[in-house]
């Protein structure tokens, strides 16, 4: 996983190369004028879903790992908590579904990361996360959340 400030998700591309495509979609202002939805790129690596909800859960009790894409998971607005699971000792709640490319596990906190438009988060396959959860208080958040299948 990393977690750092979107100001410096280019640093990443040599890692990840897929990320030119998101960085170059972020920069484009795009995201501004789209509905909700679920979008495809140019790049056949990288899609991406637009959407909105309210945070309400106060704890995460269910993470979702992902087998095969990364998750660059950005917020355009509002705040929230993401936590993530030690890998030692999860308990499969629903097996791997390959329409929603993720498991759903039980597992222990290992850390918690707040998030907000100035940072991002990016969970490589098998890693354990759990995103929208209530930071202080809830609110509501718009979401970007890029699908990279790694080379």
């Amino acid at each position: 996983m990393i977690i750092d400030k979107l100001s410096d998700l280019r640093r990443y591309i040599p890692s990840l190369p897929a990320l030119e495509t998101v960085c170059s979609i972020l920069e484009s202002g795009v995201l501004k004028d789209q509905s909700f939805g679920s979008y495809t790129t140019d790049n056949p690596s990288v899609r991406y879903n637009l959407f909105t909800y309210h945070t309400e859960k106060t704890e995460s009790d269910i993470y979702e790992i992902h087998q095969k894409e990364v998750d660059v998971q950005i917020l355009l607005s509002g705040f929230e908590r993401m936590d993530i699971a030690s890998k030692d000792g999860l308990q499969t709640v629903q097996e791997y579904d390959r329409a929603k490319e993720a498991m759903f596990s039980k597992g222990r906190k290992q850390v918690s990361y707040h998030a907000d438009t100035t940072t991002f988060a990016l969970f490589f396959p098998g890693e354990p996360h759990a995103p929208n959860l209530v930071d202080g208080k809830s609110t509501e958040v718009v979401k970007v959340v890029f699908k990279i299948l790694p080379s």
